[in-house]
């Protein structure tokens, strides 16, 4: 199991959720979401992402594919 930790911006996160569906759909990989606390000033949110990855190097795949995603600022 590997977990990721995206920092988004709050307005984006419809667009942010839909592009992860299509990412686990076209990557064939199944996404456990958690949302995680707000930003204080509430225009970042965070979101906890867990997944099965046979390697590191997948890993860095997904890493890389969601650092491109609407919205994300920088991930964890």
């Amino acid at each position: 199991m590997w977990e990721f930790r995206l920092i988004a911006v709050k307005e984006q996160e419809c667009e942010l959720r839909e592009a992860l569906q299509t990412l686990e759909s076209k990557e064939k990989c199944s996404f456990n979401v958690e949302s995680g606390e707000s930003s204080k000033g509430g225009k970042y949110l965070s979101l906890r992402l867990s997944c099965q990855v046979d390697s590191l190097e997948r890993a860095n795949f997904l890493a890389s594919e969601m650092g491109r995603l609407p919205g994300v600022k920088f991930m964890i």
